[in-house]
């Protein structure tokens, strides 16, 4: 693996100056109320900075930012959230892995129904010689490494990454939903290397990054833009647990370490801003096209992908999901996205701060980022009217 991405080049996109939001078919009355309800939770202390940027039809229409991304804790000298300052998302970057695997497959170096060993024979050692890449995609790989996953000290280490994960047996049932925190990324980055004989994060800038005008989309920053990253804060009342991961203990020790900043931790470790991560989307949105005109993925490859595969029970956090290839779909009940018929909309979480989605009935897209984690709950609970006031504002 190579080391992270140089210091990216701060251009106007995707943080250009919003237009009138009536420009865009927006209810500009909506809006502020959305834009208040993030400033009013953040006065309540529900986080101590973020984010919010929404776009539609190519265009900023909100971008917002508040709080501090340091300085929440004692003897923490305090950093102010602008634009383009970077955030850890977490998982959020689940769904941009699942775009590199979409484009490798595009270009016929790749079957996600075939077994993963195809690829990388020596993953197939000890059971999971059938296991395929949409299984990972999905969450139904079986291969949850808690032993693993608890020696934090090792994930910058991308040959024990790959090791631990040839040589881990399948934790349980193939086809069972367990969401896979960690192993996703793990597997899925190093299928990328197989498949296409290059470097991940090289992929990702010279295939996804740089055409779409993102630079800041990214795992792990340099070490020149370390000391810029908001820190990551654990504000509930008792740890969360997820799979072998403590949220709590273990959230805030890795975002104030530098050598994480730093490290390719592709399940959990995006690194970026919520204009880069609403453009994202929003390049989803408008069909796999980039702001320069650039097709980067055919709109039927981002049907396949965005649209619903999988939805039960989740059993490593304990509740109900619905799934697309790498994505988090909606629903006809209440979701994430809103409180009613959210079947549109696909995006993804990251911890209990940060949401990324877009909504393919509406053609808005957005990113709320934020620095405070507490529970499950307090995600939905904060994210939830958030995100249904931004679609609601739709005409």
């Amino acid at each position: 693996m190579s080391g992270a991405a140089t210091t990216f080049n701060r251009t106007a996109f995707p943080h250009e100056a919003p237009v009138d939001a009536a420009l865009v078919g927006l209810d500009a009355q909506a809006l502020d109320q959305v834009r208040d309800l993030f400033l009013r939770q953040n006065a309540r202390g529900l986080f101590p900075g973020g984010q919010m940027v929404v776009r539609r039809h190519g265009h900023v229409v909100l971008d917002l930012t508040v709080g501090l991304g340091r300085g929440h804790r004692d003897g923490e000298a305090p950093l102010s959230v602008g634009r383009w300052t970077p955030f850890p998302l977490f998982s959020a970057g689940k769904a941009v892995i699942a775009v590199l695997i979409a484009m490798v497959e595009e270009r016929g170096l790749l079957s996600v129904h075939a077994p993963i060993s195809t690829v990388w024979p020596e993953f197939g050692q000890r059971g999971k010689q059938d296991i395929t890449v949409l299984d990972i995609l999905t969450h139904r790989g079986g291969v949850l490494m808690d032993d693993f996953c608890a020696r934090a000290s090792l994930w910058a280490d991308w040959d024990a990454v790959v090791h631990a994960v040839e040589t881990a047996a399948p934790s349980h049932r193939r086809g069972q939903l367990r969401y896979h925190p960690l192993e996703y990324g793990w597997i899925l980055a190093e299928v990328v290397q197989r498949a296409t004989g290059r470097d991940f994060r090289e992929f990702l800038r010279t295939e996804l990054s740089e055409p779409a005008g993102l630079p800041a989309l990214r795992f792990g920053v340099s070490p020149e833009d370390v000391d810029a990253v908001a820190h990551g804060y654990f504000l509930g009342e008792k740890d969360v647990q997820i799979a072998s991961f403590t949220v709590g203990r273990d959230v805030e020790r890795l975002t104030t370490d530098p050598q994480w900043a730093t490290a390719l931790i592709p399940g959990a470790g995006l690194v970026s801003d919520a204009g880069t991560l609403a453009a994202f989307y929003e390049m989803l949105v408008r069909g796999g096209v980039g702001m320069s005109g650039e097709r980067l993925l055919q709109e039927e490859t981002i049907a396949c992908y965005t649209g619903r595969h999988v939805r039960g029970w989740d059993r490593t956090t304990s509740a109900p999901i619905a799934l697309g290839r790498g994505f988090f779909t909606g629903s006809l009940t209440p979701s994430l996205y809103g409180y009613w018929d959210t079947r549109a909309c696909f995006g993804h979480a990251g911890m209990f701060c940060t949401v990324g989605f877009a909504d393919q009935g509406t053609g808005v897209s957005a990113a709320i980022v934020t620095n405070g984690n507490r529970s499950k709950a307090d995600l939905v609970k904060r994210m939830l009217p958030l995100c249904s006031g931004i679609r609601s504002a739709c005409r």
